[in-house]
């Protein structure tokens, strides 16, 4: 009888063994197929990070490029082949990803170049991507990729022999700019180098690769091996993701390569699209080690529990005990690891909101010292930009979610302001009552400044800084919607440089550049802070008086605007005298929209110039 119940108890002590190893085995297995669940989207979801920043900057490149071809023709009218190459040569000092810079004739014939061994080369642009007709204003299209460094030693690349990767070549781009009567084919050799490199930079080679390509699929640049530039991409799974969206992700790895983390993007205004590939291997490195971890940890565990269980039986629950504590220090321990070495600043307040803990990164984003911080208001960091009504929609946020992250303005030790995107989350016990906020932030201060930059050189002139074509019909529209509201008048003042272009043909450009910006100097003291004082090319101006009282005031700014344009310039040892044309037009008067107000001004500016110029017209209708 003792004999059979011993074996009884053995009997349920070894079949409670193997339902708990088969139960850990199972859970391990559970956690480990969600974690790689996660690795994979946080991959797919990256590799799509990449590629739109990768569109965003490509894009952005090739609407310099359509910039350049509608400048070129607005001004096509005063150039010369001589004055093309010497702006092409400045432009490409500023625009390194780009190789040359032509101008076509309407036989496809390189008349004007940055590179004069372009001169005379025949380009074919039948094959141009998109077709599209001629009868367009403005269109923008891409030819095969090229061998060489320029038109002048290069080829297409044919499909039985693409360009290596890694060889020297180009991608020719055709834009067309019309401006009145002006009509520009401008041809461009694109640097995929550049491209290339600059992908690169926030993709290594052995993490992923970059592949930029044509709608048609036709490859024009690649960090990688999946195909080589004039090749047709393998990949048939883009082109019939492309039938559903512009944008999309995918596991690939076909074709004999690696398997990879792929995301695609369709240029928002161009025929082109950037596909990102992240290798799988390299993606879910951290997985395969944390899960080679955890399954090493359960087995050795389970192995020990075993052990354990057959000698120890009588002492499980003190050794389950034991285990459960070994098991919460270690994750101490871990999540102490994780605070002190984490990028993000981190701050943890009670429920009071008194700071009971930094990490190392806030100490170094803000200037407090641990000690300085502990103890001190949830609002050391206040900089006093934010109302009540920001910190009361804060609050709100917390009380109703207990979450909120956005865009702060803080202050440093030092007392330096700095732009951090800030998170905050409510810790709370099991029956709802807060016992910490965590807050974690990082200074993001410089691509604030890089942004607030980059938008105000797409709306001003380069050379003068003045505001461009684009800010002062904007600034034209929002002023006849106010002056529609309020009833009042508008008045639009346009004008060039009488006997400008002598001073480029017998000084030089550059003498030319400084008299502009000369010029632009002295007029700005001549308006008012309201007013508009606009450049829109070669020596057109315009200022735009949104508030007038009566036509004399504008009379009066034209007349200032003609006598600082009367008064000499010494420009580089050089007197220079020069005169203006002024056309004046006035809203409602002579025209209700911006265009038509425009083309009014436009046209009595012509009338003063053909009455000898040193004048204002104002327009008679």
């Amino acid at each position: 009888m003792t004999l059979r119940r011993a074996l009884s108890t053995n009997i349920v002590f070894l079949t409670l063994i193997t339902l708990t190893i088969f139960a850990a085995g199972t859970a391990t297995a559970y956690v480990i197929q969600r974690q790689k669940n996660a690795a994979v989207n946080e991959a797919l979801e990256l590799s799509s990070l990449h590629t739109r920043a990768f569109e965003e900057h490509l894009t952005r490149s090739l609407e310099t490029i359509q910039r350049l071809a509608d400048f070129i023709a607005a001004g096509s009218a005063e150039s010369t082949p001589e004055n093309i190459d010497e702006l092409f040569r400045r432009i490409l000092r500023q625009t390194p990803f780009l190789r040359s810079l032509s101008v076509l004739d309407a036989t496809d014939r390189i008349i004007a170049s940055s590179n004069s061994g372009n001169l005379g080369r025949q380009i074919d642009t039948g094959e141009y991507f998109p077709h599209v007709a001629a009868s367009l204003v403005t269109y923008l299209r891409i030819g095969s990729p090229w061998s060489g460094r320029d038109f002048d030693e290069g080829a297409p690349v044919v499909l039985d022999y693409p360009r290596p990767a890694t060889g020297l070549g180009f991608v020719p781009v055709l834009c067309r700019g019309q401006y009145k009567n002006g009509d520009v084919r401008l041809v461009v050799a694109l640097n995929p180098d550049f491209f290339i490199s600059y992908c690169s930079q926030w993709l290594p080679a052995e993490t992923g690769f970059v592949e930029i390509l044509r709608y048609d699929r036709l490859t024009l640049m690649t960090s990688g091996k999946l195909s080589l530039p004039g090749e047709q991409h393998p990949d048939k799974l883009i082109a019939q993701m492309l039938q559903e969206s512009e944008i999309g992700s995918y596991q690939g790895g076909n074709n004999g390569q690696q398997k990879t983390f792929t995301a695609f993007r369709v240029s928002r205004q161009f025929p082109l699209m950037v596909v990102t590939h992240l290798y799988r291997n390299r993606a879910l490195e951290n997985w395969q080690r944390e899960s080679g971890r955890l399954l090493l940890l359960v087995g050795v565990v389970l192995l020990g529990m075993t052990n354990l269980a057959t000698v120890l039986y009588r002492r499980e629950k003190r050794v389950a005990t034991a285990q459960e504590a070994a098991r919460r220090s270690e994750y101490e321990r871990l999540a102490a690891t994780v605070f002190e070495t984490v990028l993000e600043a981190v701050m943890v307040t009670d429920a009071e909101q008194r700071i009971i803990a930094v990490n190392p990164a806030f100490t170094r984003i803000t200037g407090y010292s641990t000690e300085e911080a502990l103890g001190a208001d949830f609002s050391l960091l206040a900089s006093g930009y934010h109302n009540d009504e920001f910190y009361q929609m804060l609050q709100q946020s917390l009380a109703t979610q207990g979450h909120w992250e956005g865009e702060v303005r803080n202050r440093r030790k030092t007392g330096e302001i700095f732009v951090a995107w800030l998170s905050i989350n409510q810790v709370r016990d099991d029956i709802g009552q807060i016992l910490h906020l965590v807050t974690g932030f990082s200074d993001i201060t410089e691509y604030c400044v890089e942004a607030e930059r980059i938008a105000h050189l797409a709306h001003h002139d380069l050379l003068t800084g003045l505001p461009n074509r684009a800010l002062l019909f904007d600034r034209l529209r929002q002023g006849l919607r106010q002056a529609h509201r309020d009833r009042g008048q508008l008045v639009l003042i346009f004008f060039d440089l009488d006997k400008f272009k002598p001073v480029n043909d017998n000084l030089g450009h550059l003498v030319g550049d400084h008299l502009l910006q000369e010029l632009a100097t002295r007029l700005q003291g001549e308006v008012r802070a309201a007013d508009t004082l606009a450049r829109l090319g070669g020596d057109e101006f315009v200022v735009l008086l949104p508030v007038i009282k009566d036509g004399h005031d504008a009379v009066s700014v034209a007349e200032k605007i003609r006598l600082a344009v009367d008064q000499p310039f010494l420009i580089d040892q050089h007197h220079i005298d020069i005169s203006a044309s002024i056309g004046i037009a006035f809203y409602p008067d002579h025209a209700t929209d911006a265009e038509g107000l425009m083309q009014c001004a436009d046209s009595a500016m012509y009338l003063a110039k053909t009455h000898g110029g040193n004048r204002f017209v104002l327009y008679q209708g």
